[in-house]
């Protein structure tokens, strides 16, 4: 078929009667009929080990409110809520992290902007998609927390982003097992040859399609009968309006012009019956890969325009329709509007992730067992109960035994010991006790239930918090990040989507702006599509510990010459304030801007002021201290004279003692031993004056200081 005429079904919502128009469209729509549930056999057959650990892990999660009938009835039916518990932590850390903005779409400018053009592009198409994503597709959200939810315990979803012509706008649809075939040996959704999604559709769904157009409008059902066996058929379903019929739709590949290339298409067909209902085109004009007459191999759309681009350099019209014709298709790539998100990925490469019914479901049983066997064990022993030897004489009936009261017998003491044998069950095993607690601890270190609130104390520093808080979140905030990365994708399919199907005027009412222009905004390709969320703000703790350490480094910023206003403002988002509008308005009134300025001038006097106050205890400190270095000086001066005078007295001392023989001289020396004391408390008298001098020093200097304080 020529490139012409497959361009021609792009857009088109049905291809089935163009099909027909050929001389062997019956032939070709049941054998596409027929591959196409051979195809969704396959790929359910390949699921098998990964769906049975599913079905094992819902019915772990189901409690149970009877007992048990074996190994005798009334037995223990415990079940532990291990995997509900892991699945609940991770969905509310996950909704309320991942869905917390209001806006959850941010747009990322690729390459330089140095206009600032591309800046503009980007505000202009992320107001565009959160506008969708929270008001046009209203149910997103709900959506999107159910399913991080139910994807902890089965590992892998779906969701499909199209657009739905019943209701004229875009849509999302999750896609949960077991309503999705895909084959195991898949590498990634851009690469999948077969996904298929079950669609129970019940009488009315197959009218309103096949009244629009967007379904083949043929009986699927025998002549007089009420309707085909349905998903959900049960004793009391009669008809179709109450019993769902299957409908398989799948993204796939078919030769449908026979030429021996397959051309990506999505095909509805009836399960039962292998009626095709619809075939559309899963490919647009960018998707078509060419070889030009020159030998280069390039985009469709982007050969017509180098082409004519150089017909208007060499001073030509280009024509008004292109001759596509001359060009030769190498490949088509195919649109792919299904977007997995996954859990943990599989440890032996298959293609579905695992979610904790795979890697807990076997603990839990485990769990399970040894919790009911510890708790029938108990209650044998409990219960009571025994033998009675042959020939033991009582007349039987029921013995009530109560709390301090003595039951008199006829029997006597040697026969009713001799004669009654309680029942020799032993207490419960304390092994088996031991195995059940290292089982569930083993669980619960599996499923990533963190608790930080041992390690940090109120004296932490916040960088040290920060640390602990981002080391002991590292488990959930890989698993988020998979999440995102599946949010990621689908935000790029929406915006692919927008490229074809977001209505004009719509896009500008929602900018309020009359020249916006929705076809040339979303066919840019200088902008990268990303969820607002990060991986690693799993808390709030962690966030406000974070802006904390921002708003310490705010001096730092403001010396590098940056802005410490996002910062500010940053800290009051991150500990809640309601009122940050009014905080920081984008567009101040008249007043408020004068508010402002006044309090910047307020400030910046003060901040002169201080500067003063600390120059001036600055030069207070420095007199201080060169008084200090003078009286210093004096009192070396003194205690050097003192000390020559001492050691001269010392002399004079030693010289009178060898002379003295005589009483006068003895005389003598008491009197030199007199004036030796005074001497020496003088000297006493000195060293403490300088102590308080040195003390009433440190003294001023500190107080100097709490005064400079007090003043700041």
């Amino acid at each position: 078929m020529p490139i012409k005429e497959l361009i021609e079904f792009v857009g088109k919502e049905n291809l089935v009667d163009e099909v027909l128009e050929g001389e062997k469209g019956e032939q070709i729509l049941s054998d596409l009929g027929g591959k196409v549930k051979r195809d969704f056999d396959r790929d359910w057959s390949s699921m098998g080990d990964w769906m049975h650990a599913v079905d094992e892990g819902l019915k772990l999660m189901q409690q149970e409110y009877r007992t048990k009938s074996t190994p005798w009835d009334g037995a223990s039916n415990f079940k532990s809520p291990m995997l509900s518990e892991a699945s609940i932590a991770f969905g509310d850390k996950a909704s309320l992290e991942i869905l917390r903005a209001r806006n959850l779409v941010k747009t990322d400018v690729i390459g330089k902007d140095r206009d600032g053009s591309k800046k503009e592009l980007s505000s202009r198409v992320g107001e565009a998609m959160n506008y969708q994503v929270n008001y046009q597709m209203k149910d997103w959200r709900r959506d999107q927390k159910r399913m991080l939810y139910i994807l902890p315990n089965v590992g892998c979803m779906f969701k499909k982003t199209v657009y739905d012509p019943l209701q004229g706008k875009t849509a999302s649809h999750v896609i949960q097992y077991p309503d999705f075939a895909v084959n195991q040996a898949t590498i990634n959704m851009s690469e999948c040859q077969t996904f298929t999604q079950i669609l129970d559709v019940d009488l009315n769904g197959l009218i309103e399609r096949q009244a629009a157009g967007t379904w083949r409008d043929i009986s699927i059902y025998p002549e007089g009968s009420e309707g085909g066996e349905g998903s959900k058929e049960s004793a009391e379903t009669e008809t179709a309006n109450d019993n769902p019929d299957r409908f398989l739709e799948q993204q796939c590949f078919f030769d449908l012009d026979d030429d021996g290339y397959e051309e990506p298409y999505i095909v509805t067909i009836h399960e039962q019956t292998m009626t095709v209902m619809r075939i559309v085109a899963r490919y647009d004009d960018r998707s078509f890969i060419v070889k030009t007459p020159e030998g280069r191999v390039v985009n469709l759309v982007e050969a017509i325009k180098q082409e004519s681009a150089a017909l208007i350099n060499q001073g030509f019209q280009p024509p008004e329709i292109a001759d596509i014709d001359k060009y030769d298709l190498v490949r088509i790539e195919p649109i792919q509007p299904v977007t997995k998100y996954g859990f943990i990925p599989s440890p032996d490469g298959t293609f579905l992730d695992l979610g904790y019914s795979h890697l807990l479901g076997a603990i839990v049983q485990g769990v399970n067992t040894s919790t009911n066997q510890l708790t029938d064990a108990g209650t044998l022993r409990n219960a009571g109960g025994g033998f009675l030897a042959k020939g033991f004489r009582k007349k039987m009936g029921t013995l009530q035994v109560k709390p301090g009261h003595y039951n008199s017998t006829d029997i006597a003491a040697r026969d009713l010991h001799s004669g009654v044998l309680p029942n020799p069950n032993p207490e419960p095993s304390a092994v088996l006790f031991a195995l059940n607690e290292k089982l569930e601890q083993k669980g619960r270190q599996f499923a990533a239930i963190v608790d930080t609130s041992g390690q940090i104390q109120g004296n932490t520093a916040p960088t040290t918090a920060l640390a602990i808080i981002q080391e002991a979140l590292i488990p959930t905030s890989a698993l988020m990040g998979r999440v995102l990365d599946g949010m990621s994708d689908e935000f790029q399919i929406l915006y692919s989507l927008n490229k074809r199907t977001f209505d004009p005027e719509l896009y500008k009412t929602v900018l309020d702006d009359p020249g916006a222009n929705a076809s040339a905004d979303f066919n840019d390709e200088s902008l990268d599509i990303v969820p607002t969320a990060t991986p690693e703000m799993s808390s709030k703790m962690q966030r406000m510990q974070l802006a904390t350490v921002e708003m310490e480094n705010i001096p730092a910023v403001i010396s590098a010459g940056g802005n410490p206003l996002p910062i500010v403002r940053n800290f009051f988002d991150r500990i809640g304030s309601q009122n940050l509008d009014e905080i920081f308005p984008e567009q101040p009134t008249d007043q408020q801007a004068a508010e402002i300025k006044l309090f910047r001038e307020s400030q910046d006097i003060e901040n002169q002021l201080q500067a003063h106050q600390l120059e001036l205890a600055q030069l207070q400190t420095e007199l201080l201290g060169r008084e200090q270095e003078r009286l210093d000086a004096e009192t070396n001066i003194k205690i050097q004279k003192t000390i020559g005078e001492l050691e001269k007295l010392r002399t004079e001392s030693i010289l009178n003692l060898e002379k003295a023989e005589s009483e006068e001289v003895k005389n003598q020396i008491n009197k030199y031993t007199a004036e030796l004391s005074g001497t020496i408390s003088m000297l006493t008298a000195i060293g403490a004056e300088n102590d308080r001098r040195n003390a009433s020093r440190s003294e001023v200097a500190p107080q100097s200081a709490a005064d400079l304080t007090g003043r700041l």
